[in-house]
């Protein structure tokens, strides 16, 4: 770790007992959740974020029925518009082309499946939310510690001090490379590709998973209409020659097509979402396992301790298990009388989450492995074996699995 000692003198110096580093939804909500556990003034709680980037974004994100009712609590869903969210009353996973799907139901829209709602509807009730909690808009460029608390520098000059600091700064976390915490990187060979499309029909609450020959692509509804928020996953030797093409989403639209060509569903490109243009979003999928989450003083919470592929729709899902899981750990030692050094915070937390994180990317992983194999017999032995699963009760140990 780099030496900080030359820079102290030039730093603004500021102390709270807590410290959040990240500026995105789980950083945001984390934030959120010790506020409202009474268990710190707001004095107390910093949050280091980096600046924010106005531009439109439509992006949403998949909530599990567990993570919903963490957003009712949080009364970050109390005002939601018609077409501020989706609810999921439906799940597809659809194993090969011209297969027999997964099938999940549940009719009932008191409790729904999943709702799948845009990133800056859930961000903009954050941050009025927070408005009362001191932020400083930078990123941190170095650290150090003592016996007593751990030091923040950031690259605006400022420097933080803090008992203990939550980092959400991402899956390429600066936090975990300063530490040097040991992260297992998996290489999927694999990039993302997501946006919108327009479907034949209105979506009725459906989402999709499907195994496709060009990879996995996750479906979702979007805005009760009939337009649909897609995740593709694309080997990189053939992202280029998509992305090469003039209309990219034409071709992506005709292997969609294909691949539900036994069924009444086609999708067509869309131009424009509200008026702005639809544009592509591409991002590398390289994985990460980080077995000891946690450092002297530090943790880290959602992406920046586990990176699992969006095929399972479960990221952020696991990040919000992630906050409850800090919490109930700090909570447990201020019973006792111990503050926040306390090695048992540390203990708590990587002892409660990291066999269910290790579960799902293990689950992810055996997913997305086996059905973007290239051996023929392993996708058809999937398929079968989906098809029988799904005539079987055992089919809901999957449903049971991605809603907690």
């Amino acid at each position: 770790m780099k030496s900080s000692k030359d820079s102290k003198e030039t730093h603004q110096e500021y102390f709270h007992k807590i410290c959040v580093v990240g500026g995105g939804l789980t950083g945001a909500i984390m934030v959120l959740l010790l506020k409202q556990s009474k268990l710190f003034k707001k004095n107390e709680i910093a949050w280091i974020k980096p600046k924010e980037k106005k531009h439109a974004d439509f992006r949403t994100t998949f909530y599990n029925s567990t993570s919903i009712e963490l957003l009712k609590s949080l009364h970050l869903i109390d005002n939601l518009n018609f077409d501020d969210y989706s609810t999921v009353n439906q799940i597809e996973v659809f194993g090969a082309k011209g297969s027999s799907p997964l099938i999940w139901n549940n009719s009932s829209s008191n409790s729904p499946l999943g709702i799948v709602i845009k990133n800056e509807i859930i961000l903009n009730a954050l941050i009025k939310l927070l408005n009362d909690i001191p932020k400083y808009s930078g990123t941190v460029t170095n650290t150090d510690i003592n016996e007593y608390e751990r030091t923040l520098y950031l690259d605006n000059k400022k420097t933080i001090k803090t008992h203990l600091v939550l980092s959400a700064d991402g899956k390429s976390s600066y936090m975990r490379k300063l530490l040097s915490i040991n992260t297992i990187e998996k290489n999927t060979n694999h990039i993302a590709v997501s946006g919108f499309l327009e479907q034949s029909k209105k979506h009725s609450s459906k989402a999709i998973q499907a195994f496709t020959e060009l990879g996995p692509i996750g479906i979702l509804p979007f805005e009760n209409k009939n337009i649909i928020n897609f995740v593709q996953s694309i080997e990189k030797n053939k992202l280029n020659s998509i992305l090469s093409q003039k209309e990219p989403e034409q071709y992506l639209c005709q292997n969609l097509n294909d691949f539900f060509s036994h069924t009444e569903l086609s999708f067509m490109p869309l131009k424009k979402i509200k008026n702005t243009e639809n544009k592509l979003s591409v991002w590398d999928l390289g994985l990460n396992l980080i077995v000891n989450p946690t450092a002297k003083r530090i943790i880290l919470i959602g992406d920046a301790a586990h990176s699992i592929h969006p095929l399972a729709g479960q990221g952020l899902n696991l990040a919000l298990r992630d906050c409850l899981s800090v919490i109930k750990a700090i909570k447990n030692s201020v019973e006792f009388g111990n503050d926040l050094s306390d090695k048992a915070i540390l203990e708590y937390y990587k002892s409660d989450r990291l066999p269910y994180t290790l579960s799902m990317t293990a689950f992810t992983d055996f997913l997305f492995y086996g059905f973007t194999s290239t051996s023929a017999k392993t996708k058809s032995l999937l398929s079968k074996g989906m098809e029988n699963l799904n005539k079987s009760k055992f089919k809901d140990i999957f449903k049971v699995f991605a809603s907690n």
